[in-house]
């Protein structure tokens, strides 16, 4: 089942990006060693449908959650606007959460960033624990080496990047 965070406040509020920017600040101060295995992955914005056919063609999956934590079992949260009647859930992001919840997944819809912590404190409660305080063992290194690959491969590419394509 798919959890949803609402705090049931209705006004003026940030935009969803603006939350989701707050979430991760609040994330890496109060649990960094969380912060290194959570990640957005980038996919919205506007696109022509050939950027569209290569990025599915490369694993972009529409619908996916805007917070990805790494963990067994992993944290997926679609974070929208603290005020619900200012926020739409698609189709595609509530099929990726059930889809993900029927596999284990803890999938979750929060309404604001302080939602999103309310339900990540939540998730710390069933995560498995790192080892030692903070102390990761060789396969949790791995699994964060490899959230960090992810996070550096959702990001824009910056001009050099684009110059040192353009060269080859």
């Amino acid at each position: 089942m798919i959890k949803t965070y609402d705090s049931n406040y209705r006004g003026p509020c940030p935009v969803e990006a603006a939350e989701q920017t707050t979430f991760f600040n609040q994330l890496r101060l109060l649990h960094p060693q969380w912060a290194a295995l959570a990640f957005h992955p980038r996919n919205e914005g506007e696109l022509t449908q050939a950027q569209v056919r290569r990025h599915k063609a490369e694993g972009m999956l529409t619908g996916v959650s805007d917070v990805v934590i790494i963990g067994t079992p992993p944290f997926l949260c679609e974070l929208k606007r603290r005020d619900k009647t200012k926020s739409r859930l698609a189709k595609k992001q509530i099929d990726f959460l059930n889809n993900a919840d029927a596999v284990g997944a803890f999938a979750c819809v929060a309404y604001g960033h302080e939602c999103a912590l309310e339900a990540f404190r939540e998730w710390l409660q069933i995560v498995t624990p790192m080892t030692g305080s903070g102390l990761l063992s060789n396969s949790e290194k791995s699994l964060q080496l490899t959230a960090i690959k992810l996070l550096k491969n959702t990001r824009k590419p910056t001009a050099k990047r684009k110059t040192e394509k353009n060269a080859i």
